[in-house]
């Protein structure tokens, strides 16, 4: 018996919690507040266009070339193919200065990429590969790295600004030359 009054009054007391918060608000005498629905944007000014004229350029001077197409290589050359002449290229030039000897540039904050064509412990093999490179259309260079006490030269090709454009010239240069090509970032 003890127990369903305890019951009955742990029910009332929940009733009663429930009343005292719940009747308050729905009996609310105060009358419902206003929403300012003006905008607060100011009205847009008045301004008159002005035209501006075409510059006028000098004679001896052509127009820039877009951005993209500064980065895009001739078509492959394969050697061997029925018609296609085959040119001796140019021997590589001085390799590029480190970033310290030169000034620093606006570029040099845009991200780059370059493909790692091969890497060889004989100069040799490289420079002939650069030349292949060459000869096919694309912007080779060699770097050398000291690895596990030995020298390997490091074939490159780029750089280009965009990732997809260097993954393009990889799957190009990997079919023309049978070679599995690496895209990285480009550090000058």
């Amino acid at each position: 018996m003890r127990e369903r009054v305890k019951q009955r009054i742990v029910g009332a007391v929940v009733l009663v919690a429930l009343a005292v918060i719940f009747v308050p608000l729905l009996f609310t005498l105060e009358p419902p507040r206003a929403v300012d629905t003006a905008s607060q944007i100011p009205p847009a000014p008045d301004i008159d266009p002005v035209p501006v004229e075409d510059p006028e350029r000098e004679e001896g001077f052509a127009a820039p070339k877009p951005a993209e197409e500064a980065f895009l290589p001739a078509d492959p050359v394969v050697e061997g193919t029925p018609g296609t002449p085959v040119t001796p290229a140019p021997a590589p030039g001085p390799a590029p200065a480190p970033a310290e000897a030169r000034p620093a540039l606006a570029g040099d904050l845009v991200e780059a990429w370059v493909i790692q064509v091969a890497s060889f412990r004989d100069r040799q093999v490289a420079d002939e590969l650069v030349a292949k490179l060459l000869a096919a259309g694309h912007r080779a260079y060699v770097r050398d790295a000291v690895a596990q006490g030995a020298t390997t030269y490091r074939v490159f090709v780029g750089p280009v600004a965009l990732k997809s454009r260097a993954d393009a010239d990889k799957i190009a240069i990997d079919k023309a030359f049978g070679v599995n090509a690496l895209v990285l970032r480009f550090t000058p």
